[in-house]
């Protein structure tokens, strides 16, 4: 017998043991290698951190549902009124040429005439297809639609429509539903901006919040996949609507249900606002209220201070609009007004949106309930007119607080004020100290010109010193720098410089200065760097010229326009 394969007892079992304790040590070296090239497990951020916040959704958003007149009528009101539309809702299944079956109904001059504004479309949509349908009985017989323990396909006939909703447990029919919504987004091309959801399912079946939470997952995930800076408006107070936790996890706006048009409505809007501010960076109240019943006059023009100061302005009223007869015509000035002073936040209220998104910090804040005042980020102080009155009673947070109407007004933090209230002046107060980017495109609040549509127009309060983070859309973020010494300011950017030139409307200034000069972008105010600008002869003239300066003395405003976009200067 070969002595190499000669094996006794005891020798085998000694090279078991052995081989056993070699390959216990190599998986000792393994899982210690495994472990440090591991790489650290990130807890996921929520959805609504990974992607970037839309400034058209901001608004203002106009709507309405019906037939085509009705969509013209509010194409008519804008062109006419040149109201800042950034998109247009098209509520209710009434856009489809059959519901849920996604085939838009109206002619190709209502989206002409929306690209000619650049008027993005938002869509209303639920997972829902309409008996009467050609779809339908696709559906059906492909075993798409949710069906009750019995076997049987659950049927509703409400507001939603009279149909039956795509099963989410079933990937085909979710693929199915997505081929519908394809259709509006081809119709549309680059104008869709996203969709609007509503309740669902009311049969009270069992797992209907499960339902509603997949579908707005769903719906979220479509949505990002094929519009580039897309948006889903989801809802809460709804009925089978996602939870809080998952709003809180995924949602970046939210509309809080349809409020009834009166005060009482109102009220329960604003407080709906403040209770969801925490949960999502845009939470908002359609400012119309929706209901049978019109708001009168004076409660609409309530409403639309409302709107205007909050995170999302939007208008759909369920029966008439604001050029409607039954208003008097200062209704839609006032729409008109503060539609475009929303608009001119714009860029205000994306740098807020993205800190938000990046941060989780409310954009409304320190908010009453019981006072209905709010902080719109820290530089706007808002009180709601929520009856009919004439004067309402003001509490200042800390700070110094400029009355908005009245420049020349200022309110100590703690003070309490009794503030007139005539309609179309609700209370708007800038904290000093404030630097407020502007998107202005005309002269409707007196904050520029036409002239002033090529540049960022930065509003500035002056205070000692004072800082403001901006995200440029193009070069991202950067920071605003305005120092101030006795009648001597320094206003300059750090970091990135913006894409745009820059118009400071310097508030306080009430002596025309002796000198105004620039140095690599950044602004000097009597001080003594930096080369001369030249003098304007008013606001539209400076904006029509690359750099210069103008005195407003009756407003005690000063007007900088430099073109040159800078980064550190000296001190004032």
């Amino acid at each position: 017998m070969n002595n190499a394969l000669a094996r006794t007892p005891r020798a085998t079992e000694s090279n078991h043991h052995m081989r056993l304790l070699i390959l216990s040590l190599s998986l000792v070296v393994l899982l210690v290698l495994a472990w440090n090239s591991a790489p650290t497990v990130v807890e996921a951020e929520p959805e609504w951190q990974t992607h970037p916040p839309s400034a058209w959704i901001l608004g203002p958003i106009q709507g309405a549902d019906g037939k085509e007149h009705a969509l013209r009528d509010n194409l008519t009101a804008i062109e006419t009124w040149d109201l800042p539309v950034t998109v247009f809702h098209f509520d209710a299944p009434d856009w489809q040429k059959c519901t849920g079956n996604g085939e838009f109904r109206y002619s190709q001059n209502v989206i002409d005439r929306m690209r000619a504004r650049n008027i993005r479309a938002l869509f209303w949509t639920v997972p829902l297809i309409g008996l009467n349908c050609p779809e339908y009985q696709v559906a059906l017989d492909n075993n798409y639609f949710v069906k009750d323990a019995q076997g049987n396909v659950i049927v509703t006939s409400n507001f939603t429509g009279h149909g039956s909703w795509i099963d989410y447990n079933n990937p085909d029919a979710v693929t199915y539903y997505h081929s519908l919504l394809d259709r509006v987004r081809t119709k549309m091309g680059d104008l869709i901006a996203g969709f609007y959801t509503d309740s669902t399912r009311p049969d009270n079946i069992g797992g209907e919040v499960a339902y509603g939470e997949a579908y707005a997952l769903d719906l979220l995930n479509y949505t990002r996949t094929h519009i580039p800076d897309g948006e889903v408006v989801m809802k809460r107070y709804g009925v089978n609507t996602p939870g809080d936790q998952w709003l809180a996890d995924n949602a970046h706006v939210a509309y809080v249900n349809d409020m009834p048009t009166h005060f009482s409505g109102m009220i329960t809007g604003i407080r709906r606002v403040f209770e969801t501010a925490a949960l999502m960076p845009l939470p908002y109240n359609e400012f119309s209220g929706f209901s049978n019943q019109h708001p009168d006059a004076e409660t609409y023009v309530r409403r639309m201070h409302w709107g205007a100061m909050q995170p999302v302005m939007e208008n759909v009223p369920k029966t008439v609009q604001p050029w409607s007869s039954v208003y008097p015509p200062e209704l839609m000035q006032t729409y008109r007004y503060y539609s475009t002073l929303h608009r001119e936040l714009a860029p205000y209220l994306h740098s807020y949106d993205r800190h938000a998104s990046e941060t989780k910090t409310p954009i409304l804040r320190n908010w009453n309930s019981a006072r209905f005042t709010a902080q719109l980020g820290d530089e706007i102080f808002v009180k709601y007119v929520t009856s009919y009155t004439r004067q309402v009673r003001v509490k200042f947070p800390p700070g110094e607080w400029i009355n908005y109407w009245n420049e020349s007004e200022v309110y100590p933090g703690g003070s309490v004020i009794y503030y007139p209230t005539p309609p179309g002046q609700e209370p708007i107060f800038i904290r000093r100290g404030a630097i407020i980017p502007m998107e202005v495109r005309n002269d409707y609040t007196g904050h520029g010109t036409v002239a002033s549509l090529d540049a960022l127009t930065v509003n500035v309060y002056p205070d000692a010193h004072s800082t403001f983070r901006y995200y440029d859309p193009v070069n991202g973020w950067l920071t605003f720098d305005v120092k101030t010494v006795k009648k001597r300011l320094a206003l300059c950017t750090l970091e990135q410089t913006p894409s745009k030139p820059i118009i400071y409307r310097i508030v306080g200034v009430k002596q025309k200065p002796n000198r105004v000069m620039a140095q690599a972008g950044a602004v000097s105010v009597n001080g003594s760097w930096g080369k001369p600008l030249a003098e304007r002869v008013n606001v539209e003239a400076l904006g029509q010229k690359n750099k210069g300066w103008y005195h407003d003395a009756a407003a005690q405003v000063l007007w900088v326009k430099v073109t040159r976009r800078g980064t550190n200067c000296p001190a004032p």
